[in-house]
């Protein structure tokens, strides 16, 4: 038998399906080119459930007659292009003639449409690449195109989409690419009967930027408009300056000759040209718009069109990196040295230095605080001057001897992986023996006798990591105390920010975080975890926002507070190096440090415990040989 079969016209459909609609995102994609190819100048995107049980997508444009209606389900049928040679000069969004055979194969769709200036429209029904029904009807000049139960009849690829939230997100980022491509078309999103976006359509590529972006960023962009010599090639849009930069290129938007594409080159040569004015793995927030002649361009790449090629790759890369260069430098941007810029910088990791020297009433309040809470946490005892006050000689505090703590192990920091090697058994000795506090060294060491050995005790290490466990602790059982603001922040999202913030919630309150929907995509925030006291709030939620993404089914706390967060509070909180301790407060510390629990380096990975034996200082002193 022949192993080569002929397959069916469903089967055949079902795999072109595959090939051109992935997603809802896509029927949304090819159902709205198809309505700007069509001349509209007002266009209503209308979803439910993540475009799963309705897309709807009304348009204004010059409408079809019967004929046209009956073909325009067939299977590359297209008045977009009439021969191979048209391939090599697209002037239309779309050309394949591939989106509406494909996507009433995995659905049922109903079109309504009627030309301009006709007595009468037509109305048919397609359910799974078959007509229903069709008839005549009076309806307004355009088309509208309703998609409903996706995927009823591949129950395989219903299952592989994501939830009705990121299949949203996905949605909102597209019309939101669309109205920056198209500023010219007024175009009105719709998700479960509220208007998300509604852009003026009046021409203006500012407009559309407030009206994705909001109204925040109108100080935080630059406008750049140039045009080679030639004048075939044009760059125009927005550049954004330093405060706008993320941690990927989800802010970059390059829309060429009216498309929205996903160009490696052009990424390339506007990062390049960022590169002296960024930090490290950070990019650029671009909303630029490349014309060319079409001819200069191939987008006949994948079936989804975003990626395209460039006929002179080298030539447009030059351009684009020279433009944006010499739009950069005749507008610096110096930024503004705040408060916040000393105690936490970008939010991408890098950290300032904490002890900058500026005064900090907050932090020296809550330095207090904390040392007053653990003379609180102390047993209460007889107050015991290590030094006599008259003769300043030195008294002695003992420490109990502990029963033995079992296996003993290297110390290794989990945090950054630093290992400091510490004998066993003087770690054994340190925790099991009997302990006198002689003193401090330099302000800023403990000193304890223990036998034969002397150990000195870093008194800033040790409070940071006690600080350290504590804060983890209350993180991970979510039970964070949270840090008011004085004032609120006001946070202006995109829409797919605002539905990443209200899925995660939940589990941003029980992290700390105060936070309330103020309407539309506008949320106030009152308060932030304790451990992000002082952090750039706008910085931060962009920073979460970039990392928990639109395809996160579930936001993870880790991608929110980072041990590095963890780390910085507890330095900010810890006593310092020369701070003057109570004996209570230091025989807290070591009475902490006996349980076996607790790593005996900070959080950083240095140690908190050194030692020296007797015999290594007699040797010192030529006592022994």
């Amino acid at each position: 038998m022949p192993k080569i079969n002929i397959l069916d016209d469903f089967t055949v459909n079902q795999i072109a399906a595959g090939e051109v609609i992935e997603r809802p995102s896509s029927i949304v994609k090819e159902l709205v080119e198809n309505s700007i190819d069509a001349g509209s100048s007002a266009i209503t995107i209308e979803i439910q459930d993540g475009g799963v049980s309705l897309i709807r997508v009304t348009d204004n444009g010059e409408g079809m007659d019967k004929t046209d209606a009956r073909l325009c389900f067939q299977r590359h049928a297209t008045s977009k292009i009439k021969s191979n040679t048209d391939l090599y000069s697209i002037n239309s969004l779309g050309f394949r003639g591939e989106a509406l055979a494909s996507i009433a194969a995995v659905s049922r769709v109903e079109l309504f449409t009627s030309p301009r200036n006709a007595a009468a429209g037509i109305h048919i029904v397609n359910h799974g690449g078959k007509v229903v029904s069709e008839k005549e009807i009076g309806c307004p000049e355009g088309t509208t195109i309703v998609v409903r139960n996706l995927f009823y009849n591949a129950p395989a690829r219903l299952k592989f989409l994501k939830s009705a939230r990121v299949e949203t997100a996905n949605i909102s980022e597209l019309v939101g690419r669309l109205i920056l491509a198209h500023p010219e078309i007024s175009f009105r999103y719709i998700n479960q009967g509220k208007t998300v976006y509604h852009s003026p359509g009046n021409g203006s590529l500012f407009s559309a930027v407030i009206s994705v972006f909001g109204k925040d960023i109108r100080n935080q962009v630059i406008e750049i408009n140039r045009k080679r010599q030639e004048g075939d090639i044009s760059l125009y849009g927005y550049i954004g300056r330093a405060s706008l930069s993320r941690i990927n290129r989800s802010s970059e938007s390059f829309i060429v000759n009216g498309r929205y594409v996903k160009s490696p080159l052009l990424s390339k040569a506007v990062e390049d040209a960022y590169r002296s004015y960024l930090m490290v793995n950070r990019f650029p927030w671009v909303v630029l718009h490349l014309d060319l002649p079409a001819d200069q361009i191939d987008v006949n790449v994948h079936p989804a069109k975003t990626e395209i090629r460039f006929k002179t790759e080298q030539e447009i890369y030059k351009l684009i990196f020279d433009w944006v260069k010499e739009c950069l430098e005749k507008h610096p941007h110096i930024p503004v040295i705040s408060r916040e810029s000393f105690e936490r910088s970008d939010y991408n990791g890098s950290q300032t230095d904490d002890r900058s020297g500026l005064p900090d009433t907050a932090l020296d309040t809550q330095r207090q605080e904390n040392r007053e809470r653990i003379d609180k946490t102390v047993a209460e005892s007889q107050q015991i001057d290590f030094f006599d006050q008259h003769s300043r000689e030195p008294r002695h505090v003992y420490i109990a001897k502990k029963d033995s703590p079992g296996d003993s192990k290297l110390i290794k920091n989990g945090n950054n992986g630093m290992e400091y090697e510490v004998h066993e058994h003087n770690i054994d000795r340190f925790r099991t023996g009997t302990l006198k506090v002689i003193g401090r060294a330099f302000s800023t060491y403990i000193i304890v006798e223990e036998q034969d050995r002397v150990f000195f005790v870093d008194q800033h290490a040790a409070h940071e990591r006690l600080i350290y466990q504590e804060l983890n602790e209350s993180l991970n059982k979510r039970t964070a105390a949270s840090q008011q603001l004085l004032p609120p922040v006001i946070l202006e999202l995109t829409h797919d920010e605002s539905l990443i913030v209200e899925a995660a919630q939940d589990i941003l309150a029980s992290l700390g975080f105060d936070i309330e929907h103020f309407g539309g995509n506008t949320w106030t925030v009152r308060g932030v975890p304790y451990v992000l006291k002082g952090t750039n709030v706008r910085e931060l939620f962009h920073y979460v926002l970039d990392q928990w993404g639109i395809d996160s089914r579930t936001p993870e706390p880790s991608m929110l507070i980072k041990p590095e967060d963890i780390m910085r509070a507890a330095c900010r909180q810890a006593v310092k190096a020369r701070d003057p301790l109570s004996d209570r407060e230091i025989v807290y510390l070591l009475e902490r440090f006996r349980n076996d629990e607790i790593p005996l380096t900070c959080p950083h990975g240095r140690p908190i415990i050194v030692t020296i034996t007797k015999y290594e200082l007699e040797k010192k002193f030529k006592r022994i040989q």
